[in-house]
């Protein structure tokens, strides 16, 4: 005869399988999927090579190879953040970054409203102009900057380059 134990836990034991509701709702490995994750692996090796090599001191980068660094050295950030030469550059882009982007909202956001809302005499043709002008290689617009910002005397100033990038 059996005996049933009333304090025992008679509740069914948990097991690992999915129900096959859940089961079927994930995705299967495919190929396209492995492929996506080739490409994520590929992109994503650059940053972490770039990170890892910002730990490591100039002798330890330019000494054996390794996947991770063996210490992990701030001096660069140190360096970075007190150099005058850095501090300088910083500077410089900041300055860049703002000119061009009150300039570009200023001239851009104008021209856009009124190519959407107006038509006027010759619009479609400046728009392809516009257009064609942005997908020039920079290389054939140089020479004529150089000469324009040579005749309003231009070289080597912020205004230069911010017009040069609009």
């Amino acid at each position: 005869k059996r005996t049933v134990n009333p304090l025992a836990d008679n509740t069914p034991k948990a097991t690992n399988r999915l129900p096959a509701k859940l089961l079927a709702m994930l995705p299967r490995p495919t190929f396209a999927g492995a492929f996506l994750v080739l490409y994520l692996f590929l992109t994503l090796l650059p940053l972490y090579w770039m990170t890892s090599m910002a730990f490591r001191t100039n002798e330890a980068i330019l000494g054996s190879f390794a996947w991770f660094p063996e210490t992990l050295n701030f001096a660069n950030f140190a360096t970075i953040f007190t150099d005058e030469s850095w501090y300088s550059g910083y500077l410089n882009s900041m300055t860049y970054v703002a000119m061009n982007t009150v300039l570009s909202v200023a001239v851009a956001l104008p021209a856009a409203y009124a190519f959407s809302r107006y038509r006027f005499l010759g619009d479609k043709h400046l728009f392809f102009w516009l257009l064609t002008n942005r997908m020039t290689p920079p290389a054939v617009f140089l020479l004529p900057f150089f000469q324009l910002y040579s005749t309003l005397g231009l070289v080597d100033t912020h205004i230069a380059v911010a017009l040069a990038h609009m």
